[in-house]
C-alpha cells in the first residue's frame, strides 16, 4: 500500500513539474550579462541571489540564452526591485527582448503600425530622402519609419525592411511627397513598392514594469503573458506577432526618470516560468 502511494505521489509530482517549468532564475549569475552590474547575494531579502545595477541609463542586465515561447502557453515573469539607499532613488524597467523564427531582434518599428500607407515614386540607396505618392495627413506626421513591401493582411509583420527614422515630410508637386530621413537609405526601391508607416522607435518589449523603486522592503512585481498576438501591435498581455524566442532583461533607469550617479538598484526574485494555459 505504501509502495503504491509513493508511486502515485511520484506520478502527480512529475505531471506538476511538466505543467510548470522554471525557464530562468538568478541562481547562476554566469547565465546573465551586463555592464555596471554586480552579483551581491549579501543584499538578498532571503537566502539566495541578488544583483545590483548602477551607472548610466540604460544599464542592462540580460539573460544570455534565447528562450523558446509557445502560443498555447502562459508565462509568469516575476521580479523584486529595491532602491539600496532612500536618499538616492533608483528607477527600473523590466522587459523582454523578442526574436522571430530567424532569430532577428524585434523592435517597436518592426510591429507597431500607423494607419498610413502609400507607394514609392523614387528611392535611391545613399539618399537621405525619397519621393512617394501623396497620402492623407502626411504633413501632421512628425516621426516615423517606412516599412516596405507591406501587405494588406499584415502578413509581413514583423517587417524588417524598414527605413531610417523620418525627420520631415513635404509636398512635392501636386501628387507626391518628399520624405526626408535622419540617415541614408540602405537600399533602393523600385517605383510602385508599397509601404506602411510604422513606429520610429527601435527598443523591444521594455515596459512590462517601470518607475521609481522604493527602498526598505522594495516592491514585488508579477507579469502574466499569454499567447502570441496574431495582429500587429506592442501590447503587454501577449508576445508580439511573430515572436519565437525571448530574453528577459532589466534596465537600470527610465528615460524620464534617470537616477543619479549614487543610485543603486537591487534586483532579486527574478524568474520566468512557463505554465499550462488554463482551459476555457
Amino acid at each position: 500500500m505504501n509502495k503504491l502511494f509513493l508511486m502515485l505521489s511520484a506520478a502527480v509530482f512529475a505531471v506538476s513539474a511538466e505543467a510548470r517549468q522554471l525557464m530562468v532564475d538568478q541562481e547562476k549569475p554566469e547565465s546573465w550579462t551586463g555592464k555596471m552590474v554586480k552579483f551581491v547575494p549579501e543584499h538578498a531579502r532571503n537566502k539566495g541571489p541578488c544583483f545590483m545595477l548602477f551607472g548610466r541609463y540604460p544599464t542592462s542586465l540580460i539573460y544570455k540564452k534565447k528562450l523558446p515561447v509557445s502560443p498555447d502557453k502562459t508565462y509568469i515573469y516575476k521580479v523584486s526591485f529595491r532602491t539600496l539607499d532612500a536618499k538616492h532613488r533608483a528607477s527600473a524597467y523590466l522587459g523582454l527582448e523578442l526574436y522571430d523564427k530567424n532569430n532577428r531582434l524585434m523592435g517597436f518599428r518592426n510591429v507597431s503600425v500607423m494607419p498610413y500607407e502609400s507607394t514609392v515614386v523614387s528611392a535611391k540607396k545613399g539618399d537621405r530622402f525619397m519621393i512617394v505618392k501623396k497620402f492623407p495627413s502626411f504633413e501632421k506626421i512628425k516621426r516615423s519609419t517606412l516599412a516596405f513591401n507591406a501587405k494588406k493582411d499584415f502578413s509581413d509583420i514583423p517587417n524588417f525592411d524598414v527605413s531610417p527614422q523620418t525627420v520631415a515630410m513635404k509636398a512635392d508637386g501636386k501628387d507626391n511627397v518628399r520624405v526626408e530621413f535622419r540617415s541614408p537609405l540602405k537600399k533602393s526601391y523600385p517605383a510602385g513598392t508599397p509601404f506602411r508607416l510604422h513606429s520610429p522607435f527601435s527598443p523591444s518589449m521594455y515596459y512590462l514594469v517601470s518607475g521609481w523603486m522604493p527602498a526598505g522592503n522594495g516592491k514585488d512585481f508579477t507579469v502574466k503573458l499569454q499567447g502570441i498576438n496574431d495582429k500587429p501591435g506592442t501590447g503587454r498581455e501577449k508576445f508580439w506577432k511573430g515572436t519565437r524566442y525571448v530574453r528577459p532583461f532589466v534596465w537600470f533607469g527610465n528615460w524620464n526618470r534617470v537616477p543619479g550617479k549614487e543610485a543603486r538598484l537591487l534586483v532579486d526574485g527574478l524568474s520566468f516560468e512557463e505554465i499550462d494555459t488554463p482551459a476555457k
